[in-house]
């Protein structure tokens, strides 16, 4: 098959096929003797899951998964799909813990308990290295434990992290360009006496949540077919 056929047939460019393939995500074409790149059904159905792939991940996590296919180690390129869906499902966890602190728990400013980085992790499940970068970002402002230096953080502590992923998800899952930015104003501009507003924007990543589940099991689904056309030919 020529490039341009397939490009005519999945409605891009050729110069994005060669990007694709020049990244690893499609196995290398061979050459005509007028180097013309010749495309195979095999490279055509790698190329078509890419673009299934697109809506739901980057190109970087679809050419690591790419390239186990390739090697032929198909059950290790699943099991990186599986991780993606085990992360999302802790994605809406996590959700779940945001409405419950901000629209059905009365916040009691009083409660100063004293937790470290790694308790406030288990409490929101937000992972440790997140809440670091986020403070170095200048996002979180702990206390530090006058003796020995570590991080101190309280109640208040737990519905900004909570707060701030709620963020990150509304702003990740509409893919916008400078996102850490959007994520800071929206951050800032936060009001949590408006439920209004909170229940709006709730409702709106509850509603992004569901879609990209559909996005990255319409995206597996396509994968496994890949790799079922992969196995037939080791």
């Amino acid at each position: 098959m020529r490039p341009i056929d397939i490009a005519k047939l999945l409605n891009i460019s050729t110069t994005t096929l060669r990007r694709y393939e020049d990244r690893g995500l499609v196995p290398p074409a061979s050459r005509s003797t007028t180097g013309y790149r010749n495309y195979t059904e095999t490279h055509l159905a790698y190329f078509i899951c890419v673009r299934e792939m697109l809506p739901a991940f980057d190109l970087t996590f679809i050419a690591k998964v790419m390239a186990k296919v390739k090697e032929g180690h198909i059950d290790e390129a699943l099991w990186i799909a599986n991780k993606a869906q085990a992360d999302l499902w802790n994605e809406k966890l996590t959700y779940k813990k945001t409405v419950e602190m901000l629209l059905h728990t009365k916040f009691d400013t009083s409660n100063t308990k004293e937790l470290n980085i790694g308790e406030i992790s288990k409490e929101t499940g937000i992972p440790v290295t997140t809440i670091r970068y986020w403070e170095k970002a200048g996002l979180l402002f702990p206390e530090r434990n006058k003796e020995n230096k570590y991080r101190i953080y309280t109640n208040e502590h737990v519905r900004q992290v909570l707060t701030l992923n709620a963020i990150k998800l509304s702003v990740q899952t509409h893919r916008l360009k400078h996102f850490f930015r959007t994520m800071k104003e929206t951050y800032e501009a936060f009001d949590y006496s408006n439920r209004e507003d909170i229940e709006r924007f709730l409702d709106n990543i509850h509603v992004q949540l569901n879609q990209m589940n559909r996005s990255q099991i319409k995206s597996i689904s396509s994968l496994y077919k890949l790799c079922q056309l992969v196995e037939t030919d080791l």
